[in-house]
């Protein structure tokens, strides 16, 4: 019996030991998303520093968010497999562009249907200074719902 006690005091420990070490990776949960630290950062073998998924509602509504530095400040590339989008954060301010081509994943087409071209424009200027890695998060996870087209909400929602 006190057997059987040493094992489920350990089964218990594992388990929570490996919850602790999940619920680390989580960086913000809301009603509306949740934001949680990847360990894989590369993408087309050019180095990100970090990346991050933000889940909202069902696991399968995500976007991938990748982080890597410019010499003006940060970029945040942002992307499905039906939109990406990235904002840049720099001393002049943070707001959302298109992505280069050589980044890019997502056909032009299909992005430029599921984008509204109107707030792209008004999230070009979000916040007027640069702002910190988990303010900028936050910001993304708040506004790239808004970027897209009315009949393209339930990629997210």
């Amino acid at each position: 019996m006190k057997r059987v006690l040493n094992l489920v005091a350990v089964a218990v420990l594992i388990f929570v030991g490996v919850t602790v070490s999940n619920a680390s990776n989580t960086i913000k949960q809301t009603d509306s998303f949740t934001i949680v630290a990847n360990d894989d950062v590369a993408l087309n073998n050019v180095p990100f520093q970090k990346s991050w998924t933000i889940a909202y509602g069902d696991a399968g509504k995500n976007v991938v968010v990748l982080k890597r530095s410019t010499k003006k400040g940060e970029e945040y590339l942002v992307r499905n497999e039906f939109f990406e989008v990235r904002y840049l954060n720099t001393e002049k301010g943070f707001g959302v562009r298109l992505v280069r081509n050589a980044d890019s994943k997502v056909d032009f087409t299909i992005n430029n249907l599921v984008l509204n071209e109107s707030m792209m424009a008004q999230q070009s200027m979000i916040w007027s200074e640069k702002l910190s890695e988990q303010k900028a998060l936050e910001y993304i996870a708040d506004f790239v719902p808004a970027l897209l087209n009315e009949n393209y909400k339930h990629l997210l929602n």
